[in-house]
């Protein structure tokens, strides 16, 4: 492991799941004790993992290890992905695969004929709901098709404004963030290379005048603030504000100056078979607003699917015919495809098996979030 933080541990967690024998052999993470500290959370299996302030010092004899998981914050995936190139070992590796044009060459130099050694963690394409999506538009039954139209509502916004997330150095904003894993599965769906991407965003709430260090616990507007944490309290819903923390009676100011997260986005993209795609994400939703999906426009049919309500419907042009189609959703991260990744994994270490989202389809929707942001940013149309 490099990185034992929520997102590792939860990986590792997965990955039991499906092979009750798989144990941490070694951690490098510079806070060492923080790493101690998850290591007893996860398990006895892992009691004897030896620790290593850095991804160096671990790699240095990489024959003891089988395998690679990447889980550190988003600035050091390319940075840590090359080390463990150069030591050969399967690798998992957190998206985004890298946050600028720079880090997406060096690391599709690092591993140039080797994409396929690396699974990349894009879980919303292994969800049985979407696998059953492209099944039905791989069947043909839609006829033709020239549309889609994505939306991700997320519910869970305030964690990209209230926790570590906001630090856009370290994530590289929130096309990397999220919309990595739509244009991913939006990719699949049209079965062709993407061209170019035309993007806009907005910041009309989040974001303001506060210092950019200022938490709730040293702030004098806590009473009227719809974001602290006594209104969130009543609220009942703190709308992702503490996600992923361990307290949830402080976070940091969500109306700060340096935030750069934008809390809308639209794209559209232009496929080279002729389809062209339309996705927008909103990181205002709460609550019943959120949903996930697409709608896939085809001469013959139509089907929207949600992940949200893990529904899909079919909606033919020739007839009546409305067919509904739910998929139960399994309680094992990101709606059953944490697990289905783990399986992926361990069948690269194994030999097994090629991985389903390689490192190539990381770079892919990497360069498309890259060419989103630009695209935003300048107010042009950018190639991918």
């Amino acid at each position: 492991m490099i990185g034992l933080g929520h997102r590792a541990t939860a990986m590792i967690a997965s990955m039991q799941s499906v092979d009750p024998g798989v144990s941490i052999r070694a951690v490098a993470d510079p806070d060492t004790e923080s790493a101690r500290q998850r290591l007893a959370v996860v398990g006895p299996p892992h009691a004897g993992a030896r620790i290593y302030p850095s991804a160096d010092a671990m790699l240095e004899d990489p024959a003891d290890y089988d395998g690679v998981v990447i889980g550190t914050r988003c600035h050091l995936h390319t940075t840590m992905a090359i080390k463990v190139a150069s030591a050969g070992l399967p690798l998992f590796l957190e998206k985004p695969v890298a946050i600028s044009l720079e880090e997406l060459g060096a690391l599709r130099d690092a591993f140039r004929g080797r994409e396929d050694e690396v699974v990349v963690s894009f879980p919303l394409r292994h969800t049985p709901l979407f696998s059953k999506v492209l099944e039905v538009v791989r069947s043909g039954v839609l006829g033709t098709i020239n549309q889609i139209q994505a939306v991700n509502n997320v519910p869970y916004g305030g964690v990209y404004f209230g926790q570590w997330y906001r630090n856009y150095d370290q994530t590289g904003g929130l096309w990397l963030q999220k919309a990595t894993h739509d244009f991913d599965c939006i990719n699949l769906l049209a079965g062709s290379p993407p061209l170019g991407v035309a993007a806009m965003e907005s910041r009309r709430v989040y974001g303001g005048e506060k210092p950019h260090d200022l938490r709730c616990s040293a702030c004098d507007e806590t009473e009227t603030c719809p974001e602290s944490p006594q209104n969130l309290a009543r609220r009942g819903d703190d709308g992702g504000m503490y996600q992923g923390s361990d307290d949830r009676t402080d976070h940091w100011c969500a109306f700060s100056q340096e935030i750069e997260n934008h809390d809308a986005g639209s794209a559209l993209i232009m496929y080279e078979n002729g389809i062209h795609a339309s996705y927008s994400q909103n990181f205002l939703s709460r609550r019943a607003a959120y949903r996930r999906g697409a709608t896939v426009v085809g001469y013959e049919a139509i089907l929207e699917f949600d992940l949200a309500t893990a529904e899909i419907r079919i909606i033919h042009h020739r007839s009546d015919k409305v067919e509904h189609l739910r998929v139960d959703i399994e309680d094992d991260g990101h709606a059953g495809g944490d697990r289905i990744l783990a399986e992926r994994f361990l069948d690269l270490i194994k030999g097994d098996a090629k991985p389903s989202a390689s490192l190539r389809d990381g770079l892919l929707s990497a360069a498309m979030c890259l060419a989103a942001r630009e695209s935003a940013r300048t107010k042009t149309f950018q190639q991918v």
